[in-house]
């Protein structure tokens, strides 16, 4: 077996001002370059909600239209208080 190396600090954050719609928890943008760039699931990006316990929290392909469980706050500042 083979030695796991870190990953890159930019391979996965907290998506700016986009929020679940089922729970209200942060979105966790993801960059997918290993093993699920290739089938089943064949994408670059990844977007799940960071709530373990949100039925979003396995995610969905980030396509070009966004994820269909996200709702963005553009009045949310970095630290989660309002403006």
């Amino acid at each position: 077996m083979s030695e796991v190396k870190a990953k890159p600090h930019n391979t996965a954050r907290l998506a700016p001002n986009l929020y679940c719609k089922a729970c209200g928890w942060p979105i966790i943008h993801v960059c997918c370059n290993d093993e699920m760039s290739v089938e089943p699931w064949g994408t670059d990006y990844w977007g799940y909600c960071s709530n373990k316990g949100c039925k979003n929290h396995e995610g969905e392909d980030w396509g070009q239209c966004g994820l269909d469980f996200a709702f963005r706050d553009d009045m949310a500042r970095p630290d989660g208080e309002r403006r």
